[in-house]
This record gives C-alpha cells, structure tokens and sequence, in this order.
C-alpha cells in the first residue's frame, strides 16, 4: 500500500505541467549578484547553477547564455550557446546580463 501511494505521489508529480523554475530562489539569487560577473571557482559555479535551475522560462534562455560563459566547451549542450562561446561571447554575455537585471527589476520585490 505504501509503495502503491508512493508510485501515486511520484506520477502525479511527473505529470504535474511545465516547468515554472522557482522565481524566488531566481530572485535571491540574482538579487546576490550570481551571474552578474564571470563564475570563478566550484562554489560560484554552483550558484550559477542554481540560478539556472531556478529561472523562470520567460529568462532562462539568458541565464543559460550567462551559464554557459563560464562552462568549459565540451559542457555546453545547445549548439547556438557553442557558437556564442566561440564567436560572439562578450556581447552575447552582455545582452543577456542586462536581460536578467531588467527581469530582476520587473518580477523581483
């Protein structure tokens, strides 16, 4: 019986809708400046991260820009952030940074 409402909890929470992020999390985050600077080190990599994970759909693409900076080559997935990477990183980095602090500013209290 456990099992069977544990397989409940679990496959209700699978078909539970799209992904959100976490806009608080997003907010403390981004409100701690991670993502504003270049990541150095394990720990800052790791708020990034987390900032990542917690963006809400509407600004992951630019944390995900913003990410991917500090990502070695072979860690990055999307082939567009590759060619970012590659060619176009500081304004790409730029853009999307000021994408999230306006973000921030509209849907952060």
């Amino acid at each position: 019986m456990v099992v069977l409402s544990l397989l409940l909890v679990l496959g209700l929470g699978a078909c539970g809708g799209e992904d959100k992020g976490d806009i608080v999390a997003f907010c403390d985050l981004a409100e701690d400046g991670v993502g504003m600077r270049p990541a150095e080190g394990e720990q800052e990599l790791a708020q990034l991260d987390a900032l990542e994970d917690a963006a809400p759909p509407d600004i992951r693409e630019a944390v995900t820009t913003v990410a991917n900076a500090s990502r070695e080559i072979d860690e990055i997935e999307d082939l567009q952030e590759l060619f970012s990477k590659a060619f176009a990183l500081e304004e790409a980095v730029a853009t999307a940074r000021q994408q999230i602090r306006t973000y921030t500013q509209h849907h952060c209290l």
